[in-house]
């Protein structure tokens, strides 16, 4: 079996054992110092050597434990530990042991101040006030300390690994026990702006130790708390391989990379589920919108939640293995979530964790002590147009109970007047700020809802205690609708029409000649799901149509003016054809239609013989299926003096297809 060293000592060479551990692959790790060895994790596929060592030291370390060239030396110590690398590259090419230097990918530095050494910039903050803190390490305090005069010593704080040689090397340059900061990095952005908050550091001193080492965080740290960063470069570029290309080398296997999508809930600090903290604490990057990252964000840190900028990172960056994605409310519910899902789902090498959160629905349910089992869900985000509208009215006009996610105060404005204009009796209560500390709970009236405008995020519960029992065969008699002296498809053959229409949820209706609108307004009431396009050349029908829509409230009907099929020009495509009337135009019609979609079911009324023969013909012609043909003759009983007779309507071929 190939024998395996790593030179660590770094966050690339705990990774890179951690993942050989995770293969079961057995390997040898070596680092300088008890610290190195103490934050390895314990694994029995890595034996842990703990010491430095020189060139011979190295080379008798080979010796001993077997290796040669067929093994392998992964050398991932500090990218500022030059004469360690050295030592090591020294040591394999001695020994005939291949070696494969692992390089830590650099952070962009454009708004720094970069120095060549430790000196330089000692030399540059002599004449700069403000409290300094150096991260550099304590082998670069030593050359800083030397450049510096001993009284510019007292405004210096120095952040070290908690070992004993760093506290000692400390206190050997006089830095106050006070100034020392212990901790094992990478920090997070936060706790380095609270570091430079604490301290009143006006000047960060770093390495550029790459993204691994927590140098993009010391940035932004430094850029929103408008501390100057002061910069070490590197030594000079370095040639070698990242932690997981070693691994795919090893291995010939990639390392899928972990993506958890996060229903925050509400947005307050305490909503995230014991899971969700986990995972976050575990990431290496955190994307979200601004509110949410400035509330949960841990780390690296990306303002952003929308797959086509978030994808190119994880593409790219081949340090990010395990990401998080926030996204407010629940996961599960109207939630940017599923888009992510759709787009996630069409990459490789990803491994999908979707965490739920506590929507505001479910907290406004437990605020007002109404149940939501029982009640209708609605969101009104980008829908506060008639059609959004409209079929929330349906909803409220025969529920009890209706929760409706809101925008903003001009959503409420919305649901206000137009349960004004509907008459529908509806008690609101709004919850804003829900799981925040400004958190409030109030009722409106429909008046107060139109004229609402103070802010915050919102929440609704509307209350019909009245509900309107929803007929079970929704049909329009004759006399509710406006009729004119306009031709109208009277009630029996419109049921039966529309009946042959088969409409499904969602469909498209063209309304051929629409008349009065009677079929358009009857299939409308169905489902506002429907949108219904009515097309009428006569200026007396096309008003009566919409005097109907304005009176049933049937925003899904849209009256159009013209003459078909020319009117059918930039109109969406259709699932379903009603033709009351052609205008001597069936075959244009049916030509039109067929070029812009197949597969359409139509219904035509004829109540002549020439449009029953014509319709027969083109029938075979265009090749039609699943047809059916009914003849109906309805007749009504009147009042004539002392007596009741029979009055027929004139009898209607209704004629289904499907081209």
């Amino acid at each position: 079996m190939r024998k395996i060293v790593i030179f660590s000592g770094t966050t690339e060479g705990r990774k890179l054992s951690s993942l050989l551990s995770e293969a079961n692959i057995a390997h040898d790790v070596c680092v300088a110092t008890q610290y190195g060895a103490d934050v390895m994790e314990e694994s029995a596929f890595a034996k842990v050597h703990t010491g430095p060592m020189d060139v011979d030291e190295m080379k008798a370390f080979l010796k001993r434990n077997g290796y040669t060239s067929s093994d392998l030396i992964l050398d991932a110590t500090h990218p500022y530990a030059m004469q360690a690398s050295e030592n090591i590259a020294a040591a394999a090419k001695s020994t005939d042991v291949p070696y494969i230097r692992i390089i830590r990918e650099r952070a962009k530095t454009e708004d720094a101040i970069c120095y060549d050494s430790a000196a330089s910039c000692a030399q540059a903050l002599r004449n700069e006030d403000g409290n300094i803190l150096l991260t550099t390490g304590v082998k670069e305090l030593h050359e800083f300390c030397t450049h510096i005069p001993e009284e510019m010593k007292g405004r210096i704080y120095v952040r070290i690994l908690p070992s004993e040689e760093s506290i000692k090397a400390c206190r050997a340059e006089g830095i106050d026990p006070g100034a020392i900061i212990a901790m094992q990095g990478p920090v997070a952005s936060e706790m380095n702006r609270a570091v430079f908050a604490q301290y009143g550091i006006r000047h960060l001193i770093t390495k550029e130790s790459g993204t691994a080492g927590g140098f993009p965080e010391k940035l932004q740290a430094a850029e929103e708390e408008h501390v100057k960063c002061h910069i070490i470069s590197r030594p000079g570029e370095e040639e070698g391989i990242s932690v997981y290309e070693a691994y795919e080398q090893i291995t010939g296997k990639r390392i899928p990379k972990e993506i958890v999508l996060i229903g925050c809930g509400c947005g307050g600090k305490d909503q995230l589920t014991a899971e969700a903290k986990s995972a976050i604490d575990q990431a290496d990057a955190v994307f979200g919108a601004s509110r949410l990252i400035k509330t949960f964000g841990r780390g690296l840190t990306f303002q952003m939640y929308r797959a086509e900028d978030i994808l190119p990172i994880l593409q790219t960056r081949e340090e990010i293995r395990k990401a998080v994605i926030l996204f407010s409310g629940d996961s599960g519910f109207y939630s940017g979530a599923k888009n992510m899902i759709r787009s996630l789902q069409q990459e490789q090498d990803i491994m999908l964790r979707v965490l739920p959160g506590i929507s505001s629905v479910s907290a406004l349910s437990a605020r007002t002590l109404e149940s939501y089992d029982d009640a209708i869900l609605f969101s009104l985000h980008g829908r506060t147009d008639p059609n959004g509208l409209q079929e929330l009215m349906h909803k409220l006009r025969h529920n009890r109970k209706t929760f409706v996610l809101l925008s903003g105060d001009a959503d409420v404005n919305a649901i206000g007047k137009a349960l004004l204009e509907n008459r529908i009796p509806c008690r609101i209560f709004l919850g804003r700020d829900l799981s925040y500390e400004t958190e409030t709970l109030f009722e409106v009236t429909p008046e107060e809802a139109a004229g609402y405008n103070d802010g915050g995020v919102l929440t609704a519960l509307l209350i019909n205690d009245e509900p309107e029992r929803k007929r079970i065969t929704p049909v329009l008699k004759d006399e509710e609708l406006i009729r004119g002296n306009v031709p109208m498809t009277k009630e029996s053959i419109r049921h039966e029409s529309i009946l042959e229409l088969d409409l499904r949820e969602g469909d498209v209706l063209y309304d051929v000649g629409g008349g009065t609108g009677s079929v358009a307004i009857e299939a409308a009431l169905l489902s506002p799901t429907l949108r219904i396009y009515s097309f009428e050349q006569n200026e007396e029908a096309f008003e009566l149509i919409r005097a109907n829509a304005e009176k049933f409230k049937t925003a899904n009907v849209t009256p159009v003016r013209g003459c078909a099929p020319e009117a059918f020009s930039g109109i969406e495509n259709p699932d379903c054809v009603f033709i009351g009337g052609s205008g001597g135009k069936l075959r244009e019609i049916l030509q039109a239609v067929t070029v812009k979609k197949r597969n359409v079911r139509y219904v035509l009324n004829a109540v002549t013989m020439e449009t029953i023969d014509e319709t027969g013909r083109l029938l075979t012609e265009f090749g039609a299926t699943d047809i059916r043909i009914r003849q109906v003759a309805v007749n009504d009983v009147v009042s004539r003096g002392a007596y009741h007779m029979l009055q027929a309507q004139n009898p209607v071929m209704i004629f289904s297809f499907v081209l």
